[in-house]
Order: C-alpha cells, then sequence, then structure tokens
C-alpha cells in the first residue's frame, strides 16, 4: 500500500496565506489523507473561514496563542495519534506547488531503493520570484560524504535539520523522539526538533519538490526584531547549544553562528542591544526548557 501522509498546518492570524494555503495541499496531485489545522487562538476570522470553506477538514483551536513552537507541539501530539505513515507539517505562509507532494514521496521511493528509511525529508523553498528562500538553504549532512555523492544522482541532499516550512515526518520517528519544545514560542524550535531526529537518523531535501514561502521579505531575519522578539532569540539559541540534538561539533556551529548574530544586532542597535542579549542568553544557559 502507497504511504498514507496527514498534512499539519500551523496559523495565526493570517486567514489569506491560510486560505490559500489550504487550497494548494488539496490541489495537490497526490493529495493528503487528511489535513489538521491547529489554529494558535487567531481573532481574524480564521475559524470561521475554515469552518465554511474547509468544513472536511479537521480543525483544532488553542485557547491562546502558544507561538509557532507551541501549534507544532500540540499539533503533532494530536498528529501521532492519528496512525499515517507519515505527517507533512506546514506554516500557513508555505504554499506547496501543485506536485510537491507527490515529489517528496518519489523522493522517499529513490532514498528506500539506496536501502534506506528517512526520518524526514524537506521541500526546497523558494520566494514568489523563484529566488532560494534562506530559510530553506540547508545544511548538508557532512557527517555522511559518501552519502553526499551517492544522492547527487538522485536529486536528494542529505541534511543535518530543517524547517517547519514543508517538513515531511515519518510518524515511526515522531513516536521515538520527544515532542518539539513549546517553551521557544517562535524560532529555533524547528532546528532543534529536526536537529534530534537526525542526530542518528537521516533526512532528506528533495531538490525537485517545491514550496513558495510567502514571508513579507525573504532576507528579514531576527537582527531587526523588536527586543522582546529578540530576547526569545538569544535565549532559543542558548537552549539550542545546550541540546541533546547537537554533538560537540554542532553546538560549537550553533555557538558561533549565534555570535555573528549578535554581532549584526549589536550593529544595527548599537551596544545598547547587548543588555536584551545577555538578558537572554543567560536564561538560555541557566534555565533549560523541559522535555515533552
Amino acid at each position: 500500500m502507497p504511504d498514507s501522509v496527514l498534512a499539519l498546518v500551523v496559523t495565526h492570524n493570517r486567514k489569506t496565506l491560510l486560505e490559500e494555503c489550504l487550497q494548494r495541499i488539496l490541489q495537490q496531485t497526490y493529495p493528503p489523507a487528511e489535513v489538521l489545522v491547529l489554529d494558535n487562538a487567531s481573532t481574524d476570522g480564521t475559524e470561521a473561514m475554515v469552518r465554511q470553506q474547509f468544513a472536511a477538514l479537521r480543525y483544532v483551536r488553542l485557547p491562546e496563542n502558544t507561538g509557532a513552537a507551541g501549534g507544532f507541539h500540540h499539533g503533532l501530539a494530536l498528529a501521532r495519534g492519528l496512525e499515517y505513515d507519515w505527517i507533512w507539517l506546514l506554516d500557513d505562509d508555505a504554499h506547496p506547488e501543485p506536485d510537491s507532494l507527490f515529489l517528496m514521496l518519489e523522493g522517499l521511493r529513490r532514498v528506500r531503493g539506496m536501502g534506506l528509511e528517512p526520518n524526514l525529508l524537506l521541500s526546497r523553498l523558494v520566494w514568489t520570484d523563484g529566488r532560494p528562500h534562506p530559510m530553506g538553504i540547508p545544511w548538508p549532512d557532512l557527517r555522511r560524504p559518501a552519502l553526499l555523492l551517492k544522492s547527487r544522482k538522485q536529486k536528494l541532499l542529505p541534511i543535518r535539520f530543517g524547517t517547519y516550512a514543508s517538513m515531511l515526518v515519518s510518524r515511526a520517528a515522531a513516536m521515538a523522539h520527544p515532542l518539539p519544545t513549546r517553551d521557544y514560542f517562535l524560532w529555533n524550535d524547528d532546528l532543534e526538533y529536526s536537529g534530534r531526529l537526525l542526530r542518528r537518523g537521516l533526512g532528506f531535501l528533495v531538490l525537485d519538490s517545491v514550496v513558495v514561502h510567502k514571508t513579507r521579505n525573504p532576507f528579514s531575519s531576527a537582527i531587526t526584531a523588536t527586543d522582546e522578539q529578540f530576547y526569545l532569540e538569544a535565549r532559543n539559541r542558548a537552549w539550542l547549544v545546550r541540546s541533546d540534538a547537537f554533538g560537540p561539533l554542532g553546538k560549537t556551529f550553533w555557538a558561533l553562528n549565534s555570535l555573528g548574530v549578535f554581532v549584526a544586532r549589536l550593529r544595527e542597535r548599537g551596544l545598547g542591544g547587548a543588555k536584551i542579549i545577555w538578558k537572554g542568553w543567560l536564561e538560555g544557559l541557566r534555565n533549560p526548557p523541559p522535555r515533552y
């Protein structure tokens, strides 16, 4: 039997983007068996839109906004109990091309043809004009150089972590690992979760599966965020460095990467921004998030 897929979309106050996302999911050449919409307490009419236009979908509304991290935590907790083979994680601004899921599953077939079983697969992310989206730039799995070479002919790239924008997760892998850490609220939670799934497992970017990621600006980043948001960025990066999702090399990478982000933030905001960086980083080092 072909692999069954549940699509999980997390949303908050982006009704128009969600509507297009759901339309594109339902128009797939190989549509998922079921779609679950996890609504983070939207106040813009999202619930009415989903119930009126997509009444056949499974809709769950949380009583409060738990951020993307909380949304995928709660959504995966539900999805793990629905017994589909794969869970397709999507942001509401991630709009798949008509054959995105079909090509992901074709990529799965090619991976299995190499005698391997992955924990997750990613689509290639582009912006609205077709440029590669920075959020989708993959980090190759440098631990497996032979597999990197072998996979090129299969239009696959072994990866070390990825983003929720279009991530196909094996239910078996989701059951074998703790849920995403909801306390991240926003930013870096997907890197930590995928990093955990791939610490000892395999993941691949399927190069011919394309998803349009309709962020407001493809090159926006946490560097220009508010102080409240950047506090979470600094804290979450400390959590990444502490996480067992990464070994010594990965922890070193994230520490150096974080240093670069913090320097860029100081250039943007001046030395006055140092207090927020220090406060968030220290909080993350002192108080690790709970496991679920």
